[in-house]
């Protein structure tokens, strides 16, 4: 924090040709902007994103949609304060500018917030989210799924960021074989809609491509402003090919999500979630179906010993009495030579 006396600060401060370590030259920012009038006693007008909290402070955004404000309040003032804040709340914050010297960031600590009402931007978004429902974009009826096989895979993201590599990485851990084409688009700011509905399109384009993956690493509201506008969502359904949306960690707060046929939290879950379709699918078809399979054997096995053991009992069922017929031919053969021997002993003849 700013908070370092002045004696002890400018003691500190080596000349103007001196190299800085990172401390010296952060107490040198603080310094100045703690005794800059124009960044005390501030009052700004701007909307509230990615708010969270703590058992501390209460963290963040103020927007006015092309600027952005890190700011802070303190937990024990906050609860003083007559205000309930919430992602898109309009507000204007009356605070002092302060610089934190240990992590080198600006931002805004106000002591009063006057709620104005529900922000543009945040007002702008549901009302394009609700004409869209009314429209039927969302309805699962519309979702394709994905192919169980995928043999090339589509993804639209920057190639200079990270989600590039989560989702190739996260892909060929499974299956190496899966060809990946990478669509570079610009995922953040006023060009970053058209840019990533064209990706869509000329992916969508190609009869090569089995499934399409839109993704981006994490960010702030307004950095992922522009997976909440029609153009991406426009391009997301009527895609021809399944498209599958990995944007920001966040899990369905993105009209670009609720649009898209599968919508996951990171872009390594996307990459996860086509290969393991794979799996899906041999546990949802190809399994019940060896298991049927098996019973029907089982079954016709159990048939077949019965009517073996039917059969048996009919043969002995119906058998005669007594000894078999064999028997009594062997006797009555027996009986005929003892008869020729007695004979022939009787005539002299043997």
């Amino acid at each position: 924090m700013a908070d370092a006396p002045d004696a002890e600060r400018q003691a500190a401060e080596p000349d103007a040709g001196d190299v800085l370590s990172v401390s010296q030259l952060n107490d040198r920012i603080a310094s100045v902007v703690q005794d800059t009038p124009a960044l005390n006693g501030v009052r700004c007008i701007g909307e509230v994103t990615d708010l969270h909290k703590n058992s501390t402070a209460l963290y963040f955004t103020l927007t006015d949609g092309d600027a952005e404000l890190p700011c802070m309040i303190w937990a024990n003032r906050y609860r003083e304060m007559d205000a309930d804040l919430e992602d898109g709340t309009e507000v204007i914050l009356e605070g002092d500018i302060d610089y934190w010297v240990e992590g080198g960031k600006i931002d805004l600590k106000p002591w009063e917030v006057i709620v104005v009402g529900d922000g543009d931007q945040a007002a702008a978004v549901e009302r394009l989210r609700s004409e869209l429902e009314e429209r039927g974009w969302f309805d699962d009826e519309q979702k394709q799924r994905p192919p169980a096989f995928p043999e090339r895979v589509g993804v639209v993201t920057s190639l200079r960021g990270d989600a590039r590599y989560d989702i190739q990485n996260a892909i060929h851990g499974q299956d190496p074989t899966v060809d990946i084409l990478v669509k570079d688009a610009t995922v953040q700011g006023s060009n970053a809609p058209t840019s990533i509905a064209n990706g869509i399109h000329h992916l969508d384009r190609s009869e090569d491509v089995d499934a399409i993956i839109v993704g981006r690493g994490g960010g702030s509201d307004s950095n992922l402003q522009a997976f909440n506008t029609e153009r991406v969502a426009e391009a997301i359904f009527t895609a021809n090919t399944p498209v599958v949306t990995a944007i920001g960690h966040t899990d369905d707060r993105l009209i670009a999500d609720q649009v898209a046929d599968v919508a996951t939290i990171t872009p390594t879950a996307a990459g996860e979630y086509i290969v393991n379709s794979r799996q899906e699918f041999l546990a949802g078809e190809i399994e019940p179906l060896e298991q049927q399979l098996d019973a029907a054997y089982e079954t016709f096995q159990q048939d077949h010993e019965h009517e073996q053991e039917l059969a048996e009992a009919v043969d002995e069922a119906t058998a005669p009495e007594g000894l078999p017929p064999i028997y009594y031919k062997v006797a009555i053969v027996v009986l005929l030579l003892l008869l020729l021997v007695i004979t022939g002993l009787w005539l002299g003849v043997i």
